[in-house]
């Protein structure tokens, strides 16, 4: 786990690397290529990892929580 001085040492390393203008160049030049990515492909990989990790195999989720939460106000 990363501590509160690694999270600033990295935060001030990346702010030295991109004040160079070639670097603030390349960062463009990235933002650019994923900013025109295919979104449609983007939420297909993101279901297959949803339904690999059982996210969409809870369909019936949100009943059991809502009965769970009803049983347990009763107490």
């Amino acid at each position: 786990m990363r501590t509160e001085q690694d999270k600033i040492n990295r935060k001030e390393a990346n702010q030295r690397y991109y004040k160079l203008e070639e670097n603030k160049e390349q960062k463009r030049g990235y933002m650019r290529k994923y900013n025109n990515r295919n979104k449609k492909t983007i939420y297909l990989h993101h279901e297959q990892w949803a339904q690999e990790n059982g996210y969409r195999e809870n369909d019936r989720l949100n009943s059991k929580n809502t009965i769970s939460f009803k049983d347990g106000s009763k107490r």
